[in-house]
C-alpha cells in the first residue's frame, strides 16, 4: 500500500507515546561530560605514577572521541511521537513524516500481547514483549506496511507491532474493541 496521509475520522481518540528518550538523554550526558573533559583537560591533579604517564593530547583525543560518540547517539535517537488512531476504516499510525493505515479488510484477527517474563522453571520459555499481534489476510501484509513494521520477513502467519509498554497495548486493544470487536479473540 502506498504511504497514506494522516486523516482518521473527526473526534477519533488518539493513543500516543514517545520513543527514544532514554538513549537521547544518555547521548546528551556523554556529549556534555566528555566534551567538558576534552575542553578542560587540566582540571584535577595530574598523576605522578610512571604507569599512568601519558601525553596530554592522548586524553584530549579520547575524551573528544567519546563526546563525538555521544553526539552521534543523540542524533541517531531523536525522540519521536508515535500516534495511533482507530476508526471505522482501520488503524492509523503516524510518526514524524511517516504515516500508514492498516485497513480492517487486511486483517483476520488482532490481539494484544502484554509484557510477560519468562517462566523460571522452563528453559525454553521466552520473554514476551508488549505488542499488537496481527493475523493478516494475505502474505503481502508486511511489504505493504514496511514503515510501520520494519522487522524481518517471517514465515509466521502472525505479525507483531512492538510497543513500549503494556498500557499502550491495552489502550489500543480497547479502542479496537469499540470499533471492531469481531477482530479480537
Amino acid at each position: 500500500m502506498t504511504e497514506q496521509t494522516w486523516s482518521p475520522g473527526p473526534g477519533t481518540p488518539v493513543v500516543e507515546y514517545r520513543s527514544g528518550r532514554t538513549l537521547f538523554i544518555g547521548g546528551l550526558a556523554m556529549f556534555v561530560f566528555f566534551g567538558f573533559a576534552a575542553l578542560f583537560p587540566d582540571i584535577g591533579t595530574p598523576s605522578r605514577t610512571p604507569r599512568f604517564d601519558y601525553a596530554p593530547g592522548f586524553g584530549v583525543f579520547m575524551m573528544a572521541a567519546f563526546s563525538l560518540g555521544g553526539l552521534l547517539l543523540m542524533v541517531g535517537t531523536i525522540p519521536r511521537t508515535h500516534r495511533f488512531a482507530v476508526d471505522e476504516r482501520g488503524l492509523w499510525w503516524r510518526a514524524g513524516r511517516k504515516s500508514d493505515l492498516i485497513a480492517w479488510e487486511e486483517l483476520r484477527a488482532v490481539r494484544g500481547q502484554e509484557l510477560r517474563p519468562p517462566v523460571k522453571d522452563d528453559p525454553n520459555s521466552k520473554l514476551l514483549r508488549p505488542a499488537l499481534v496481527f493475523t493478516p489476510v494475505d502474505r503481502r501484509f508486511i511489504t505493504h506496511h514496511r514503515a510501520l513494521l520494519p522487522g524481518p520477513l517471517t514465515p509466521n502467519p502472525e505479525v507483531e507491532l512492538r510497543l513500549p509498554n503494556s498500557a499502550t497495548v491495552k489502550q489500543l486493544t480497547e479502542a479496537i474493541a469499540r470499533v471492531r470487536p469481531d477482530l479480537l479473540p
